[in-house]
């Protein structure tokens, strides 16, 4: 029998995590067997109250280095309503749940606004931890000219800047020391397509709760 997993899918804008994402819910089908009812894609801020506040400020502001605490707040908010109304229960229904973005996204970022990326971890204390979280890697200028040539983008957001994903990038590489106790793993996202799925699913092949146990 499959027991139900949580993946979580992370790393700065451009890295191709959300695309990485949706191409994963075709693996499992695909290639493991899961059936569409079987797997949960979900995302980041959600659709919901706060994260739709979320997205606001994201969209409407240009200054990488505002409004972290009120940015902070609405993304623990969305977190937990996310938790306790999607993804706990998907896991309860035995679910495989892919999340694009998670607790991880806020830890950088916001620690890269200047609060403390230690107590932005304890914030997070008692939330669930995934079964497997990948960070997509890919260097800060390669993330902007995909996110600057991107067709499906209208124009970029906050925290959408050199320096500022430069910073990200190197925070979501600490956080393999930071958090040792927990199932972190690096993708290089520099690659073609195929070989960025490669590494996914030889990841998913070591994992038993996504290959079907007896």
């Amino acid at each position: 029998m499959r027991k139900p997993a949580f993946l979580v899918f992370d790393g700065i804008d451009g890295s191709g995590k959300s695309w990485a994402s949706r191409e994963t819910k075709n693996l499992l089908m695909h290639d493991f067997g899961l059936k569409e009812n079987e797997i949960l894609l979900t995302a980041e801020p959600t659709k919901g109250q706060f994260g739709q506040k979320a997205r606001q400020i994201l969209q409407s502001q240009t200054d990488p280095s505002s409004n972290a605490e009120e940015l902070l707040n609405l993304y623990l908010s969305d977190r937990k309503e996310h938790l306790e109304k999607e993804i706990l229960p998907a896991l309860k229904q035995g679910k495989v749940v892919i999340c694009d973005r998670y607790k991880y996204s806020t830890i950088v970022y916001q620690s890269v606004q200047g609060l403390p990326i230690q107590h932005l971890i304890d914030l997070h204390s008692g939330m669930n931890v995934p079964d497997l979280a990948l960070f997509f890697d890919l260097d800060e200028n390669i993330a902007m000219y995909r996110i600057n040539n991107s067709a499906s983008r209208k124009g970029t957001e906050k925290f959408e800047k050199n320096e500022f994903l430069k910073k990200a990038r190197e925070s979501f590489l600490l956080l393999e020391t930071l958090l040792p106790q927990e199932n972190i793993k690096i993708i290089d996202a520099s690659l073609p397509k195929n070989k960025v799925l490669e590494q996914i699913k030889k990841l998913l092949n070591k994992n038993d709760k996504i290959v079907m146990v007896g």
